[in-house]
């Protein structure tokens, strides 16, 4: 077995690349990378085995690898880390891997993965690359051309680009792990300090602490509920609110969807802005300066949705029973409540029944206390 600091060492997303001799031009290594449904994504190659895609994930101080990938490579496991996420902190298993080949364009000899990523995003995922793809060299992501470009020798000048007001922490050593990019956002005029996530699709999660200290969670703003799930496992039901915007390096985002979160994940930051709207700019990391430059992109991200039911359920065996209700959704109008309980529909007939487009007659049977009647509504847009 290696020792912990081999471990850490390799968790911590370092890029060892071969030297340059003096006078030599510049090094620059290119990887192709996508988006693909609000997931940057990177090909990954295990000892030539592959390609496996790959998000690109700076949320994360460590690589994540899929449990049955792991058992796929048969990658040796080497220690164990507890991690902490929405839903929690858990202890999972770190595997080393041998001569990891990202985008066709980077290689790596050692690289350490937990196998945290058990809640997935789609079966064509197998894992995400932590934040020190971006942060340990000077690197670009280039939305609009599709690459990231890694910089060994420095970047250089950034024609184009501006600073924001944003920090990467000083490296720690070896224990410490990727290192994140943090940034000052304005969310309805008003400053909030949030770790930059790729790895996240939607344009701003707040901590709980941060939703009650600005006032968006209360008893009277309308809300659509859900349920962030990832390391740890599901967290605690979640609202999702209309704000007046998001504003970060120039760009304005109008009227966006933010997510308030139930629990804080972490106590150093007020929230985490995601990939939806990252990707509004290219992205370059000064890594002896600390700082993010950026410059517009010309991406388009996806309009944002939310569930016009207003409903939270939740199973356990044959019982569904609601949740959460948001305020001032149709069916809060039409009178569910946290407790009701469905009957006489099977789960995943009632998922069916409560989602759907604007203009959806919904209707379910509700038991509240040994009382049973029925309910109906129709979905529409409330945020």
């Amino acid at each position: 077995m290696i020792g912990r600091r081999e471990v850490m060492a390799a968790m911590a997303g370092g890029i060892a690349l071969p030297g340059v001799a003096i006078g030599a031009e510049p090094r620059i290594f290119v990887s192709r990378v996508a988006v693909e449904n609000e997931r940057l994504i990177m090909a990954v190659t295990f000892g030539g085995r592959g390609p496996y895609s790959f998000m690109i994930d700076t949320g994360t101080y460590l690589s994540l690898i899929r449990p049955d990938l792991a058992k796929t490579l048969k990658l040796q496991a080497r220690a164990t880390e507890r991690s902490r996420g929405v839903g929690g902190s858990d202890t999972y298993t770190l595997y080393l891997a041998r001569d990891v080949l990202m985008g066709g364009g980077l290689r790596q000899g050692d690289v350490m993965f937990s196998d945290a990523f058990k809640f997935g995003y789609t079966s064509g995922i197998y894992g995400a690359l932590a934040a020190g793809m971006v942060t340990a060299i000077d690197t670009d992501v280039d939305f609009d051309a599709g690459e990231m470009r890694f910089y060994p020798d420095g970047r250089g000048d950034r024609p184009g680009f501006v600073a924001i007001d944003s920090e990467i922490p000083r490296g720690g050593g070896p224990t410490a792990g990727s290192r994140k990019i943090s940034a000052t956002v304005l969310l309805d005029g008003r400053p909030i300090r949030c770790v930059l996530d790729t790895g996240s699709p939607s344009p701003l999660l707040l901590n709980n602490s941060a939703a009650r200290r600005l006032g968006l969670w209360n008893a009277t703003t309308p809300f659509a509920p859900t349920r962030p799930n990832g390391i740890g496992g599901a967290g605690p039901i979640a609202r999702i609110v209309r704000t007046q915007s998001i504003e970060m390096g120039g760009a304005k985002q109008e009227r966006p969807l933010v997510t308030l979160l139930g629990s804080d994940v972490s106590g150093d930051f007020d929230g985490i802005v995601g990939l939806s709207f990252i990707r509004r700019f290219n992205l370059s990391v000064d890594t002896r300066g600390r700082k993010l430059w950026v410059k517009p992109s010309a991406q388009n991200p996806p309009p944002q949705r939310y569930g016009l039911s207003g409903l939270w359920i939740d199973r356990e065996r044959d019982r569904i029973e609601v949740k959460a209700v948001g305020i001032g959704s149709p069916a809060a109008q039409a009178g569910v409540a946290v407790g009701d309980v469905l009957v006489d529909m099977p789960w995943e007939a009632a998922l069916g029944m409560i989602g759907g487009p604007p203009g959806k007659a919904v209707t379910l049977v509700l038991d509240r206390g040994g009382a049973r009647r029925p309910v109906s509504y129709t979905l529409a847009p409330y945020l």
